[in-house]
This record gives structure tokens, sequence and C-alpha cells, in this order.
């Protein structure tokens, strides 16, 4: 399969870049996976350590630049620690995908009962707002 190569040079964090096991492929996974196929440069970014190292093996083949950062979204202090990792690690941010929602195992969308939804939903707009942290 022909790369592109669209995404080289650019520098991404992928925030809940982790994924709980499971049968299928999760959002952050797969993405931090397509990005590696388009030579971006990874910051990995979870709560939970060893599902981010899980994600960083799974893009090793992609031989792309990439680390993994443990921090929680719901932590106003994680978010302003997301960005300036990146910031140091890398020198700018390009890309900020905000991949985050409350893992309850693997199971479809429309299995989650509504404390699910409001805590994802609460997650994403901090994590959304980590960019008023770069100077």
């Amino acid at each position: 399969m022909n790369q592109s190569k669209r995404l080289a040079g650019k520098i991404a964090i992928i925030v809940g870049a982790g994924q709980e096991p499971g049968e299928t492929v999760g959002n952050g996974r797969a993405v931090a996976q397509r990005f590696a196929q388009e030579g971006a440069t990874l910051l990995l970014v979870d709560i939970n350590p060893d599902h981010a190292a899980a994600t960083m093996a799974a893009i090793a083949p992609y031989e792309t630049t990439a680390s993994v950062l443990v921090a929680d979204i719901t932590n106003e202090s994680d978010c302003k620690k997301i960005a300036s990792t990146c910031m140091d690690r890398y020198g700018r941010i390009d890309i900020l995908h905000n991949n985050v929602g409350r893992s309850e195992g693997d199971r479809k969308t429309v299995d989650l009962d509504v404390s699910a939804w409001d805590a994802a939903h609460a997650a994403v707009f901090l994590a959304a707002d980590e960019s008023r942290y770069i100077t």
C-alpha cells in the first residue's frame, strides 16, 4: 500500500490513545495508527499507561517518532501538562485529536448509560481548552 505521508512534519496529540481490551480497535488506537502511517510525530495521551504503551507498540511498524504521556483530562492541571509536554518534546502542536471518553469495556455506544455520556462530554470540553496553555 502506497502511503502518501500527508502528515509528515506534523506534530499530533492524540488524547485517549489507549484502548480497553476487546475484539475491536478503539478510535484512539485507530487514529494513532493512521496518523503514524501518514508520517505524523505523535504524543499518545491516556490515563492508563498500559493501554498507551500497547498503542505505542501497535504503531511501531510505521517507524514514526512517538512518545507516551499519562494524563487524566478530567484534571485541569493534567490538561496543561499535555500541551506543555508536547511543546517541550516537539516544539509545537499542529493537530489536537480529542478522542476521549470513559471506556467501560468493549461495548456498543448505544449501551452506555447517561452518566457515561455526561462524563465523556465534560472531559472533551476540558481537553479542548488545552490550547490556551500554549505560549
